[in-house]
């Protein structure tokens, strides 16, 4: 019966750790995700390719990948390049979070006009709230 109850605790151990990690690799998606919408919009503010209209569609990806991301970071998911802090400092990360949420939907509504000068504002507002938690919050 112990043999029996050991196994059955490494298997739920197992299970956890396999949970943890699939989260830290969700959390990974998500953020790269984000990471790689905002470099394709760099790429057209840039000019380095001819795809204006496609940034309300890339902002709209990005405004819903921002509203996710305040939900990738739960108790218990420690790991992967995100620091400790993440956690000892819940209440100033999801004001980050909140505040990356909120300048991701003002790009959201500022890329469905055609004025450049705003747009690359409020992307530079976006870039600003990234930048500003990989400072504190990234390894």
């Amino acid at each position: 019966m112990r043999r029996f109850a050991a196994f059955v605790l490494a298997i739920s151990v197992s299970s956890l750790i396999a949970a943890d990690e699939d989260q830290v690799e969700y959390r990974q998606e998500v953020m790269s995700a984000i990471g790689g919408t905002m470099g394709a919009i760099g790429k057209i503010l840039k000019e380095e390719v001819d795809r204006p209209n496609d940034l309300a569609t890339l902002a709209a990806a990005l405004a819903e990948l921002a509203s996710t991301a305040q939900n990738v970071f739960p108790e218990g998911s420690e790991g992967g390049d995100a620091l400790p802090e993440i956690w000892e400092e819940s209440e100033d990360f999801a004001e980050r979070l909140t505040a990356l949420k909120d300048a991701a939907s003002n790009f959201r509504e500022v890329a469905k006009s055609a004025d450049m000068a705003e747009i690359g504002a409020a992307v530079g507002a976006v870039g600003r709230t990234c930048r500003g938690c990989h400072h504190n919050y990234r390894e």
